[in-house]
Order: structure tokens, then sequence, then C-alpha cells
């Protein structure tokens, strides 16, 4: 033995073998979950021969050994779907170095019982082919144990067991035959067993130095990149350490002027006492989802953390840093933190300057589209937890378009940021706005009930219209505001449903002619439908003229001959049947085709128009949105020429809207209109923006008076005061007037006393068909000189 040792000391075993490995302070964690994940990994190795070997020894065991076949064949595949439920119900973090790893442990021992019966039970005994069989068995399972090489010990003492086993059997064999042959290889399966306990302890242990390389490597690495970083720019990093109890230790000069101290006087301070300390009242309110917060939480349960920014006051400038810290073991017990800081101060104010930027409206400072869909997703959270009720406002200018048209996109701009002004100083805590684009705004109002909610959408339309909004060199524009209100309990809806919905309730708001707010309610779903069907069935039906004009009749009211027609669109849609005229120009607006149709109407009508007795006028309605198409006097005189027909006879009629923005290109408008021996008519006067001072300086050569003031004037008594007015200040103008749904002989009567110069309506005629207009004209006399 003694010779034996000698020549080991001599082969410097112990060198070519080392049986242990140095694992630094605080790397003890690390290293274990390392092998923990290594072991997870393995798990496939160790289970294939486990699962293969078991049916395998019982189908060739079962000619000679059938009981005994099935009982080990059945105990392996017991014991291999047990140690799996357990092995895969342990935590990754748990299988080495636990509590649980001995569970595995044991498993595995239990399996070595198991096999290590093989050899002596089948070995002294079997034929040849079983002997094989064995030894195949033992020295795969054998070599199978580096498997576990994570889990320490196990290995060896489950080859040991096998191999022991192998030499029990062998010496059961020589005292049956006496054959020196077995002596021989017991010899050499303790050899055998010596060297696999050797080299198993030796690759645990290279195992074992590489992960502590791998790990003081990454140690290495991070200190030269801050030492680098150090040495070539002032970038104000610096490494900082605590004692287990947080108190900072071996302070650098970096660290002491970071904080703005001296050495001495910090290596006496808890590191976290010091940023409370410099965070102010702000440490007060620290929780887990700020900076602080986190940081305490990482301290008090030991974890690591990385680039946690913290603010402080230093000097009266507010900074901040990023810090990064790992927890420090000495033989499982904590004694502090190592960690890097870094002052971000200028990065961080760059974040929070491209951050606001990207949230917010650079025009109006108020937040935009993509602050709002995130707010809102946040914020339905809240609600659903707390049950709030809130109202969404989808706000939207009235009149917008118009003031970009004529005056400029920078007195748009300008616009935009005054109504902006306006409206917030109408919104209290509650509620939180938003520039959605364009000159659409998004409103939440918080904590509110359907009336709050309506009262907000009233002040809020009450402040555009009653103050007056100057842009430019003081040129007061008029703007209006409509606004679509869905309300919610809960946030139970998705955003892009209330979007939707608010959507649908402004679309109704504006269909009434803005300057109003409206709820939602399920039924607008309907009529959006509705609406997207019947405007993509527009194009269609003008392309194919199905798009009809009917004509109602105006006559003098004096003789009752008649003096000419107005033109009336007409569209009767296949699903949805008969649709309104006005609703007509409205969807063609929104389809962009309202200058498309006014051509459609007016070359159609002019056609029919040339076949009328000499004299008879031809009235033609023409929107707001057509008048402001660039070509509309080209094209009006284009259709003339095409179709032959008049301009003298031809009498264009528009609403007030045209006033709600006067300027010098639409007196150019209308003068060359008339110059051109078109007459124009002001329609539905009374109703809208009307204004006394237009009729001075618009040429109009007639007015068509509102039929609700016709409707009532004979049982209102303002209604009829008003009537009055308007048929005297057209006699002092010279302008003739037209009186529009009159429908009782007691109304033209009146009006005839009044001195009305045209009547219009249902007693007279209700609009006709081209062949009922032939045949009208046909029966009716004709005034020579219209009106």
């Amino acid at each position: 033995m003694t010779a034996v040792l000698t020549l080991l000391k001599h082969m410097q075993f112990a060198r070519l073998f080392p049986f242990r490995a140095e694992i630094p302070a605080g790397a003890e964690e690390d290293i274990r979950l390392s092998r923990c994940r290594v072991l997870r990994g393995l798990n496939f190795f160790h289970f294939i021969p486990q699962v293969s070997g078991g049916p395998i020894a019982c189908l060739c065991l079962m000619r000679n050994y059938p009981t005994y076949g099935v009982m080990l064949c059945g105990a392996v595949l017991l014991l291999l779907v047990l140690y799996n439920i357990c092995f895969y119900m342990i935590p990754t973090e748990k299988l080495v170095g636990s509590r649980q790893a001995w569970i595995l442990k044991g498993i595995n021992f239990a399996f070595a019982l198991c096999w290590a019966t093989l050899p002596p039970v089948v070995f002294p005994y079997g034929d040849a082919n079983d002997r094989v069989l064995v030894a195949g068995l033992m020295v795969g399972l054998t070599a199978t144990t580096i498997s576990l090489l994570p889990l320490t010990g196990i290995g060896e003492v489950i080859a040991s067991i096998l191999i022991l086993s192998c030499c029990s059997a062998l010496f059961e064999a020589w005292l049956i035959d006496h054959g020196i042959f077995y002596f021989y290889v017991a010899m050499e399966m303790a050899i055998y067993l010596f060297f696999v306990l050797s080299l198993t302890m030796a690759v645990r242990t290279l195992f074992t130095a590489f992960l502590v390389s791998r790990y003081s490597l990454e140690q290495r690495n991070s200190i030269v990149q801050l030492l680098l970083r150090n040495a070539d720019d002032d970038t104000g990093d610096w490494l900082w350490e605590t004692c287990a109890s947080g108190s900072l230790r071996n302070v650098s000069a970096s660290l002491a002027s970071a904080f703005g101290n001296s050495r001495e006087w910090l290596e006496t301070r808890v590191f976290f006492d010091i940023l409370s300390d410099l965070a102010g009242p702000a440490a007060f309110d620290a929780d887990e989802r700020t900076g602080l917060g986190r940081l305490r939480q990482c301290l008090d349960n030991r974890i690591f953390f990385r680039d946690i920014v913290v603010s402080g006051t230093l000097q009266g400038q507010q900074r901040f840093w990023s810090l990064s810290g790992r927890p420090v073991f000495q033989d499982r017990t904590f004694v502090g933190y190592r960690g890097v800081g870094t002052d971000v101060t200028q990065t961080h104010w760059a974040q929070e300057s491209a951050s606001f930027r990207a949230r917010h409206d650079l025009l109006t400072g108020l937040p935009n589209r993509g602050a709002f869909l995130d707010d809102m997703e946040t914020y339905l959270i809240e609600a659903a937890r707390t049950g709030e009720a809130f109202a969404l406002l989808n706000l939207d200018l009235d009149g917008f378009k118009q003031i970009n048209d004529r005056h400029g996109h920078s007195a748009g701009d300008e616009m935009l940021r005054k109504v902006t002004v306006v409206l917030s100083r109408t919104l209290s805590e509650r509620h939180r706005l938003y520039r959605f684009g364009g000159d659409e705004f998004m409103l939440l109002e918080r904590q509110t009930t359907p009336a709050q909610a309506s009262a907000t959408a009233s002040g809020l339309i009450n402040a555009l219209t009653n103050v007056p909004i100057r842009v430019g060199e003081g040129v007061r524009c008029a703007v209006g505001l409509s606004a679509g209100i869905v309300l919610s309990i809960g946030g139970s809806e998705r955003v892009g449903s209330l979007l939707e919905a608010s959507d649908l309730a402004l679309y109704e708001a504006k269909s009434l002619g803005g300057h109003t707010h409206r709820f939602y309610n399920p039924e607008l779903r309907t009529v959006a439908k509705r609406n997207r069907d019947l405007i993509r069935a527009l194009p269609e039906a003008l392309e194919k003229g199905d798009l009809g004009i009917v004509y109602q009749p105006f006559f003098n009211t004096q003789s009752q001959k008649l003096c000419g027609f107005e033109a009336l669109i007409r569209w009767s849609h296949p699903e949805y049947g008969r649709v309104p005229p006005e609703r007509i120009i409205q969807l063609a607006e929104e389809a962009g085709l309202i200058q498309k149709l006014g051509i459609y109407v007016m070359e159609r009508a002019c056609l029919f128009a040339r076949e009328w007795e000499d004299g008879l006028v031809l009235s033609i309605n023409v929107s707001v949105g057509q008048l402001e198409a660039p070509t509309f006097l080209k094209d009006t005189f284009r259709v003339l020429e095409k179709t032959g027909f008049p301009a003298r006879c031809l009498q264009i009629e528009m609403t007030e809207n045209i006033f709600m923005e006067p300027d010098a290109a639409t007196f150019t408008l209308l003068s060359r209109l008339q110059s051109s021996g078109i007459s124009i008519a002001l329609d539905d006067f009374g109703k809208g923006f009307s204004s006394l001072g237009y009729l001075r300086f618009f040429p109009f050569s007639k007015i068509k008076l509102d039929g609700l003031f016709v409707r009532d004037m004979l049982r209102e008594s303002r209604a009829a005061s008003i009537v009055r007015a308007v048929v005297d200040l057209s006699i002092d103008l010279g302008v003739a007037v037209t009186a529009e749904g009159v429908e009782s002989q007691e109304q033209l009567s009146y009006l005839k006393r009044l001195g009305c110069t045209e009547v219009q309506g249902y007693l007279l005629s209700r609009p006709l068909s081209p062949e009922d207009t032939r045949q009208f004209m046909a029966t009716t006399p004709v005034v020579m000189e219209a009106s």
C-alpha cells in the first residue's frame, strides 16, 4: 500500500485530478443556479437508459426468470414515473442544494438498489446470454451516472452500488465453480470503481471550475467596461459597496463627488437613507412603482437589480442616477451589496423631452391620440376595479374647414390654439382633454352622471359660441362645436368600442346641423350602417342616372300665374326607400360628390327646361360645398352652353350658411353670376344666420321666406310680424320675396294683402315629375315676364 501511495505521489495524481474547486465569495448562488439549469438539461440522458433498460431486461429474462424480470421492470418504470413527476414539479432553482434535491437523490438511490439486484440474481446462475445482458446493462448504467453530475455525491453512490453488486455476483459465481477467472474480473472491477469515482469527482470539479471561471469573467468584463468608460469619458459612473446593515464602505472619490459629501461622512451612512434624504418629501410617497420604492424592495429582499433610476436634489439641481447591484454571500451568509451607479441626468431629460413630444400635440400642447389610447387602456383597468362612471366626449369644431380654406392654415393653427385655451378654461380636475387630430378633440370626464356630461358639453359649446375668436389681423371667425357622448360604468368596454360609439353620437349631432351634443344609443349603429350603405350606393346611382328630379312650381301672388319651377332632387334606394333631399346633399358632401351631384342636377334640369315656354324660371338649389368648389363658375357656364338654356331664366338658390364666413371671394362669385344674367335667391331667410346687413352688399334678386314663419303667421303674432317685416323690407329694397310652404287659402289671402311677390306650396301644387310638369304647364297660365 505504501508503494502505491508513493507511486501516486510521484505521478502528481492530485494535480492531474483536482477534487475541489474554490468558489469565490458571493458567487455560490450563481454557481448553484447554473448547476440547476445543467441538471434540467441532462435529464433526457438520464431518462433514456432507465426507460429502455427495464423492458429490455424483462424481455431477456422472461425465459429463465419471468417473475423477477416483471418485478424488476415494474419497479424501474414506477420509480421512473415518480422521479419525473417530482423532477418537473420542483422549480429549476430548487433542483440542487435544497431540501427538494434530497427527494431526487433518494429516488436515484432506489434506482441503484433495484438494478443492484440484477447481477447476484442472474449472473451466477445464468447462461452466456444472461451474463452478457447483465454486463451490458451494468456498464451502461454506470456510464450514465455522469448525467447526475450536478447532484453532488449521488453519481458516485450509484456507481459504487452497481459495481459492488457486480463484485458480489462474481464472488458468488466463484463459490459455485471456483473459477480463478472470476477473481481476476472482480479485481478489475475494483480498479474500475476506483477510476470511476476519481474521474467523476474530477469532472465535477472541472465543471464547477468552468462555472466559476465564467462567473469571474463576467464580473471582470463589467468592471473593465466601467473603468474604460471612466477613462474615456466623464459619464459620472461609480462603484458602490455596502455591508450587511446597508452602510456604505470602501467609498470611492467618484461616489463622494456624486453625492456631494466627504468619503468619511458617507461611510457612516446607510446607502438607502442617503438616497431618501436626497429625494426629499418624494421619499415618503415611494411605492413599488417608483424607482426608490423598487430599490427599497430589492434591498430588503436581497435580490439582484439593474438600471433602477432614482432622483434627488443636489446643490439645488435635480439629479438622476441609474443603479445596479448584486447581493454578496459568503458561506451562504449575506454580507452586503456591490454595484454600479451612473449619473443619467442628461439622458433622463432627453428621454422626458422625447416622450413628451411623442405623447403631446406640438401645436396645442394637449396630449395626442397616442397618449389618449395609452391612458384609456390604463384608466379602463382602474375603472373596472373601482366601478367608476365616466363619459367620453368626442368633440369636433363646426366651420373649421372654411377658416382653413379662406384664411390659410396659419389662421387655422391659431384658431386651434385659441380654441384649446377656451375649452381648457371650462374644465376641472375631473377632465382630461386630448387633441385627436385635425379639429377633433377627445374629452374624458371622470366620476360623472348623464346630467353632468350634458352640462359639460353644453358649457363647451356655449364657451365657443359666446367668446369672439379673432385670428390673423384681427379677423373674427365664427366657429362652433358638436359633441358625441358615450357613458360607461366600470370600464367594461374596449377603447375601440367607446371610440366608435362616441363617433356615432358625434355624427348624429353633426347631422342635426352641429352646435349641439347627442348621447350614444344602440340605434345609432343601425343608422350608421344605413349611412355607409347609402354613401357606397350614391356614386353608382349618379353614374346610372338613378337620381330623379321633380319640379315644384311657384306663382305670382296677385295673379296666381305660373312663374317657374324649383328643381328638387329625389332618390329612392332599393333597400331603404326614399331618401330626403337634405340627406342626399349631406351624403354627397361626406362622399366628396357634392360638385358632381350639383352638375348632375343642373344639367338634367336645364335640358328639360329648354322645352318650357319662354319666360319661365328654373330655380336650382346650390349648397355651400358647391359654391366653395374652385370650378363652380366654370362648370355652371359649361352646362348652360352645353344645354343651350338661357342664363336669364336660371335662378340659383343658396342658404344663409354662406354668410358664416363672408369674404371678398364670395362677393366676387355672386357678382359674376349676376353679371352673366343668372338670378340669385336667398333661401330660408330668417332660419339660420340671417343678418339684414348682408342684403346691403350681396346682389340678391329674391328672398325666399322660410315656410316655418308662413305656417305660424296666422296663429302667432311674432311670426306674423316677421312675415310683414320681411315683405316690407323686400319692397323697400326692390327685391322679390317668395313665401314657401303655403298650404291654405287663408295663408295665400294674407300674403296677397301684404304684397308678397310669389308663393310656393302644396295649396297650389306639389312637386311634379317631368311628365306631370308638361301637363301642368299646358293647363296653367304663365306670367309673361317672370319676377
